[in-house]
């Protein structure tokens, strides 16, 4: 599939556009979350499924660091901006788009640079087999555990709001 159907698409920008920089982060999370559950069938297939979207479809809203992660108030005119822009035929960009800003929201940045490409700030997410906190590079998408070991293809989720606050990340 190389675009959503017109309708789908347009129940997003709909959704979106009562979203100002007064609306809560958790408003915009829930505006998008709501929309992919409620179209799941079409984000289990190519080029949605090859950027995790089955991952986002699984995420518990109330307990992610929404209001610790890097995406601000300011940021959501932006994506509004962004939503309204793109037309359903794009979906490769709006994958890409939304796994960007699902990621912002629902993650945390430290000031960490990555050994691979000497970006600042990376990402952390927890081991899905073995609980170790772990960081990945904003830029080279890079993993690693927090003790310098490697992340195994596909075994890294969402780290919750509790689980950074027990490590003292927030």
């Amino acid at each position: 599939m190389r675009s959503l159907p017109v309708q789908v698409w347009r129940e997003l920008q709909l959704a979106v556009m009562p979203l100002s920089e007064e609306s809560s982060l958790k408003d915009v999370l829930v505006v998008i979350l709501s929309w992919l559950r409620g179209n799941y069938k079409w984000f289990t297939v190519e080029p949605f499924s090859i950027y995790g979207f089955d991952e986002f479809l699984h995420v518990n809203e109330d307990i992610m660091p929404v209001d610790y992660s890097s995406f601000l108030p300011s940021d959501i005119g932006h994506f509004k901006k962004v939503v309204l822009k793109y037309q359903a035929k794009e979906a490769e960009s709006i994958a890409r788009f939304l796994r960007d800003t699902m990621e912002a929201l629902i993650t945390i940045e430290i000031d960490k640079q990555c050994p691979r490409c000497e970006s600042d700030g990376m990402r952390v997410f927890i081991g899905r087999h073995n609980g170790l906190l772990a960081c990945q590079c904003n830029v080279c998408g890079n993993s690693h555990y927090i003790d310098g070991s490697k992340v195994e293809v596909g075994g890294l989720e969402f780290a919750s709001e509790v689980i950074l606050r027990g490590a003292g990340l927030i």
